[in-house]
């Protein structure tokens, strides 16, 4: 019996943490904040810093943040329309070409943290997004 009890506990334990944590990468609900640690690695550069999503009505607003403060990154992501829209962005990626290649990595990245996953890969940019919850309680 106690075999069978740490045998459920091994097996469950890892699976329910599996569970909450993929419930708790994405906002659900009206005035919820999810920050994330991202990392976008492209052939010739980075981007690392903090993003915070917020759900504002149907919509997630983003902001991506570098280590120094500066705002790389703003977009609001639609999930209905599964689109971003891209409000600002900093200067070195200010192309209409790398625009809308991140507007496209973006809304599906934001697809799979609706998933519970945490990464996405452009194969044909070569390009990794790599967005690690946060556990901060403030």
């Amino acid at each position: 019996m106690k075999r069978l009890a740490l045998i459920c506990l091994l097996f469950v334990s890892p699976l329910l943490a599996l569970l909450t944590q993929a419930q708790s990468t994405f906002p659900t609900e009206d005035g919820e904040r999810v920050k994330y640690h991202a990392y976008i690695e492209t052939p010739r550069a980075y981007i690392s810093g903090i993003c915070i999503l917020l759900k504002e009505g149907d919509l997630i607003k983003g902001s991506l943040f570098n280590e120094f403060g500066i705002t790389a990154l703003d977009f609001t992501y639609d999930p209905k329309r599964q689109k971003v829209k891209m409000h600002s962005v900093i200067k070195m990626m200010d192309k209409w070409y790398i625009r809308r290649v991140i507007r496209k990595d973006l809304a599906q990245l934001m697809i799979r943290l609706q998933e519970g996953e945490t990464q996405y890969r452009n194969e044909r940019r070569h390009m990794n997004y790599l967005f690690s919850p946060l556990n901060i309680d403030h």
